[in-house]
């Protein structure tokens, strides 16, 4: 995989990455239905690399898989500005070209590209430190986990379809996952004391 660099001093980053996500690129065209169809022949030759770090900035590069001629996109490198404190989570909705972004403080944002500018779509902020964010595989619906125990399933679209506080006695939600079907969601949680946790095995629970 190749990364292609604009010749610009503001593409530089003098700061610690703190998560990366990667996405296939798909045509310009609209699609024909609500999501993309996405030809898994050519869809991993090239892509989009994105990154949260320490300075609350995200950027989004254009890579690669051809080593020798390709078509670059018009811009390949953006920088995506709007976090206020150091960014954790960067999670890609390919069906959609879509982007959820979320900073230690728990605000998440997605985003997407438009006009080849990329805006703030969707804002959501509970006040509350979110420790994992999953998107489904057909793209329709994200999952999205908190320290307190809270779990909330939304539409890619900002719905509220389900939420419920968990009581996890002293524990919190660590990561969840979408099942093959996108019917169901498993959420790991440990015990919130490290010493507690190196301990204690970890409780997996489905909904």
């Amino acid at each position: 995989m190749h990364v292609h660099f604009e010749q610009n001093n503001s593409t530089r980053c003098d700061c610690t990455v703190q998560c990366l996500s990667w996405m296939g690129k798909v045509p310009d065209g609209i699609p024909d239905a609500d999501c993309w169809k996405l030809n898994r022949a050519e869809y991993y030759m090239e892509g989009w690399l994105a990154s949260g770090n320490a300075s609350a900035v995200v950027g989004v590069t254009f890579t690669t898989s051809h080593c020798r001629k390709y078509d670059a996109p018009t811009r390949s490198n953006f920088n995506l500005r709007g976090h206020r404190s150091e960014v954790v989570l960067v999670r890609w909705n390919e069906p959609y070209q879509k982007l959820a972004t979320c900073d230690a403080h728990g605000i998440i944002f997605v985003w997407i590209k438009h006009e080849g500018r990329w805006s703030i779509e969707l804002i959501n902020d509970r006040n509350s430190k979110v420790t994992d964010f999953a998107w489904s595989h057909d793209g329709r619906m994200a999952l999205i986990c908190y320290w307190d125990g809270f779990v909330l399933v939304g539409s890619v679209a900002g719905q509220r379809y389900w939420s419920s506080m968990l009581n996890l006695d002293n524990a919190s939600i660590t990561c969840g996952v979408w099942s093959p079907d996108d019917q169901k969601d498993a959420d790991c949680a440990t015990l919130k004391t490290p010493h507690e946790a190196l301990h204690s095995p970890m409780t997996i629970r489905y909904f």
